[in-house]
Formats: structure tokens, sequence, C-alpha cells
């Protein structure tokens, strides 16, 4: 049974830095922490003043979109799928 969800929530995310790029290696969400194998795609879009990142990540099993606001340094999860 797969599982796909539109969220808005807030996560903490471990990143590691390669050069300028960003790539997220874990998400905590809730209780449960999910460790990242692969960033599928990063965009960026502006919203007024600040910069927003997208990056779709995913590991076995599960497909994340997370959102880094910039401006707040917050990170969100807006799309969840899992198998």
């Amino acid at each position: 049974m797969s599982v796909h969800d539109l969220l808005n929530e807030p996560v903490d995310v471990r990143v590691k830095f390669a050069g300028k790029r960003i790539h997220p290696t874990h998400v905590r969400w809730g209780k449960r922490t999910y460790e990242m194998k692969r960033v599928n795609l990063v965009h960026s879009t502006n919203e007024g003043e600040k910069r927003i990142y997208y990056f779709s990540v995913s590991d076995d099993s599960s497909f994340m979109k997370l959102r880094l606001d910039t401006g707040s340094l917050e990170w969100r999860i807006v799309e969840f799928y899992s198998e």
C-alpha cells in the first residue's frame, strides 16, 4: 500500500556541505529519523525578499520534498511518499 501526503510541517534536517551544495542526509519528522540516500532534485524560488530552496530526497522506500526558508533557516516537509 502506498501513502502520498501533501504537508507543511516543521522538521529537523542534518546536512553535509560539498562545495557550494547542501545535501540533506537525515530528516527527523515526529519521533522518526529518516536517513536520506539520494538528493534527486534541487530548485529554488523567490517569495518576496526570501529565497526558498526545495530538495527532493529519498531513501530506499520513501520520498520527501523539503523546503528551506533562507530568511528564517526553517526546514519544512511539504510532500511525503512511501511504499
